[in-house]
């Protein structure tokens, strides 16, 4: 590939994009939903039951514009407490009008199920866990994930629903957890369905929880005595193992609130756990649905990303349900994907190391604007389909740059590191994800997790690694790090402290660290480039970028317009309100505002 520079010439007139005619998006499985969302809400689980209450689909006539217009699928929600309200008694009235009615309109079939919230007579009848709270010590209507029976009901449920649909249904998700069957953990959200006491908090009180704690940690440690090294405790065997004790009411971790090394890797343990409970919840219920429905039919939302990355509460491990997924080779749509360009990455990057194919979802009242950059930033990460609550609002912006969502995913040399071991320690992100914003319109980059670099991701194939928070960082990712610096790569840092361990203990490259802004320290065959902070203005992020010191540059300009290499040739994003051009391979390229132009051929 050779070296990339633009030039870029302000113009005042530019052509207007057309749209083609008759789009199709078949190729593209676009999509969107949410039908039948009414009928649970009445339902006896839902927020208003209302007995004998049925929602209207929408008329065949107006579906039949839609798929004129390039929809290919429909997606119908489908709840187990809302299909079999009295105990061996299923009805599909609801669902059987709503497939047919999308089929006489050309429109395929696709069942988003809410089986995570039990039918009211198995929640009330003491026979199934509920999830429970540990800061109250209260049940909500959710399903516990660690008892292994909630499995069994998700069997049950899949069972009956391929049984009757058989093949009219299209696709199929496998439902997990969250307020709407995503990859995260229970949250208050009182519109659709009575969830009983709910908030954002920590949900593993219930006895299966907390056994399956104490057997993760039996598992990494191989006596009490190593865990009590580790946490500084004085336990007398595994069955004395807690919950963190600084959950209670109105706790948020930070930081601050571990204050020796043996706190943190206490703290640690549990929220990894934590973290990796419902992605291992999620895998069973993947191979459930696999039970019933061929491969090609399944996928999944393992949550999102909320513009940045989720609140560590949430449970939204992105990397992890992508290493998950990988084996299984179905689609994953993680939801909230508007063109956060950090949070798309996180994701975006772990879904290509892994091999796992990706749909891509925002949340709903998106504007065009966004919307334009969403695609964008979805085509940059290699989506290959695309769903939105908002297809008539946005067709116009599909037809135009649907094509691009051709599984390609972006040439970069940057790596920018997602702190996990802050984040998960509830440091504030907020500074590393406001610096992507003006660092991504200077050049691209991937977002490397520390999970992602533990298993080989930090390779050849990135020249440089940013690191804008790097308060704690476990020691076995420092040393992969620092394995690949000393073979060649270039670790840029911003931070006017020492990076630490878990422990505490700081991190040694050379024999004097000079925080300096630009200082640069050989280390092995490559090179690690100090600055004190991270940057609060352009001046500052352009300096930041020209210590990367890229072997194929891309733009290195702040004017709004933002640029992806890929094998096949170059997108560029125009954010700004004015008309933007670039020269490429001695052409003039026109980009509109808020619009993408992708150039084609080889580089």
């Amino acid at each position: 590939m050779k070296s990339i520079m633009f030039t870029i010439i302000l113009i005042t007139a530019i052509s207007t994009v057309t749209n083609a005619e008759g789009f199709d998006g078949r190729k593209w499985k676009v999509s969107t939903g949410n039908l039948s969302v009414t009928y649970i809400q009445h339902s006896p689980i839902g927020h208003l039951p209302q007995p004998g209450y049925y929602e209207e689909p929408p008329s065949v006539e107006s579906l039949k514009i839609l798929k004129e217009n390039g929809l290919t699928a429909y997606e119908d929600y489908v709840a187990w407490g809302s299909v079999e309200q009295e105990k061996g008694k299923w009805d599909w009235t609801q669902h059987d009008k709503v497939c047919d009615t999308l089929k006489k309109a050309g429109l395929k079939y696709v069942v988003y199920n809410w089986t995570h919230f039990p039918p009211v007579w198995l929640r009330d009848s003491g026979e199934c866990t509920l999830m429970r709270c540990v800061e109250h010590k209260q049940n909500t209507n959710y399903l516990s994930i660690c008892d292994p029976k909630t499995i069994s009901y998700y069997d049950h449920f899949y069972k009956e629903l391929a049984a009757h649909f058989g093949d009219r249904i299209d696709g199929v998700y496998a439902c997990i957890l969250g307020p709407y069957g995503e990859g995260n953990y229970p949250l208050y959200v009182p519109d659709f369905i009575d969830m009983g006491h709910c908030h954002e908090g920590y949900w593993c009180e219930d006895p299966y929880a907390l056994s399956a704690f104490r057997d993760a940690m039996r598992k990494k440690y191989d006596s009490i005595s190593t865990l009590n090294s580790a946490w500084g405790t004085d336990l007398e065997s595994f069955s004395d193992v807690r919950l963190p004790k600084e959950i209670v009411p109105g706790f948020t971790p930070t930081p601050e609130a571990f204050k020796t090394g043996a706190d943190r890797r206490r703290w640690l343990d549990f929220i990894t756990w934590y973290h990796q409970a419902i992605i291992d919840f999620a895998e069973e219920s993947i191979k459930t649905t696999l039970k019933y429905f061929p491969k090609e039919k399944v996928r999944t939302k393992p949550g999102g990303t909320a513009h940045g990355v989720n609140p560590v509460a949430w449970g939204t491990y992105c990397p992890g349900y992508a290493k998950m997924a990988a084996k299984y080779e179905i689609m994953m749509q993680p939801a909230d994907c508007i063109g956060a360009y950090f949070g798309d990455k996180w994701l975006g990057t772990a879904y290509r190391f892994y091999g796992v194919p990706l749909s891509t979802e925002p949340a709903g009242g998106v504007e065009k604007n966004i919307f334009v950059r969403r695609m964008f930033s979805d085509a940059s990460i290699g989506a290959t389909q695309l769903f939105t609550y908002e297809y008539e609002q946005h067709a116009p912006e599909i037809k135009s740059y649907i094509h691009l969502f051709n599984g390609e995913f972006a040439k970069t040399e940057l790596a920018f590191l997602c702190p996990t071991t802050n984040y998960r320690l509830g440091a504030d992100l907020g500074p590393t994800l406001r610096a992507s914003y003006p660092l991504r319109e200077l050049t691209d980059f991937d977002v490397l997790d520390e999970l992602l670099i533990q298993d080989g991701a930090l390779n050849k194939r990135y020249k440089t690694l940013l690191i804008t928070q790097g308060d704690f960082i476990d020691q076995p990712i420092l040393d992969k790090i620092e394995k690949w610096i000393r073979a060649g790569g270039t670790l840029v840092i911003c931070g006017s402290e020492p990076i630490r361990n878990v422990e505490g203990d700081a991190w040694i490259l050379t024999k004097s660290e000079v925080f300096a802004d630009g200082h640069k320290t050989k280390v092995g065959a490559g090179n690690v480039i100090r600055f004190a902070k991270i940057p609060t203005d352009n001046a500052g992020f352009e300096k930041l970028y020209q210590s990367f010191h890229l072997e194929h540059p891309m733009d290195g300009k702040f004017d709004g317009l933002v640029t992806t290499v890929r094998d096949s040739g170059i997108m560029l994003y125009n954010g700004s309100a004015q008309p933007l051009t670039r020269i490429i391979r001695r052409k003039e390229i026109v980009v509109q505002p808020n619009s993408i132009v992708n150039t084609v051929g080889k580089l």
